[in-house]
């Protein structure tokens, strides 16, 4: 991975994220060719979960995209491990690039696995104090579809309307968005009866 160091496109991967994280300069086309030749050559059959704790603790954000899709690779192996490992990682590496594959693409397909386990979580999370986590709340349905739980989303929503944080507030107008795509009549049913934030009102409603 180091070999290929790109100082340009290291720059400009950094600026996007508001410096937060530094990088190598591998471009998502590029590392996705290398997580598969790898993967088909070396990755079958070992741990996931060491394999891709020891990728997402590494230095540069690559390596952390490197895990999040190793661990989608793998996602027919998972076990009760992922909650845990959800938490920790958005504990470590909060961010939006990250958050946002670890709530509909992990624990949605999780939780959609595991429905018994739902409730802990969510409340543990929403609990927590901590907006990404909470964000995590509002999207892991974000691909359910017909399945969505409207009574959860409902409940979440509102739990957290009053936040002023941006993401907890583009959290709810994209569930609401996404769900539009199913019943765009009870989205905007929803958005009328109840006090939204001006940013998750429009993200609700942007193509209604």
């Amino acid at each position: 991975m180091y070999s290929l160091r790109h100082e340009e496109n290291a720059h400009w991967m950094n600026k996007y994220m508001r410096e937060q994280y530094p990088f190598i300069g591998i471009k998502k086309p590029q590392r996705n060719q290398l997580l598969k030749e790898w993967y088909a050559h070396e990755g079958k059959g070992l741990d996931w979960f060491q394999v891709s704790n020891e990728l997402f603790r590494l230095k540069e954000r690559e390596f952390q995209y490197i895990a999040l899709d190793y661990l989608l690779f793998e996602k027919k192996n998972w076990d009760e491990r992922i909650p845990q490992l959800v938490e920790d990682w958005i504990g470590d590496q909060s961010w939006w690039d990250v958050v946002d594959v670890l709530g509909p693409h992990v624990m949605g397909i999780y939780i959609m696995k595991h429905p018994e386990q739902r409730d802990y979580w969510i409340q543990r999370w929403m609990a927590s104090g901590n907006f990404w986590l909470q964000r995590v709340c509002l999207l892991f349905q974000l691909t359910y579809k017909q399945k969505t739980d409207l009574n959860l989303l409902g409940i979440l929503i509102q739990d957290l309307s009053k936040e002023k944080e941006f993401f907890i507030q583009k959290a709810i107008g994209w569930s609401l968005r996404q769900y539009a795509r199913v019943d765009g009549f009870w989205v905007k049913d929803f958005v009328l009866s109840h006090e939204l934030a001006p940013l998750s009102r429009r993200e609700a409603l942007k193509h209604l």
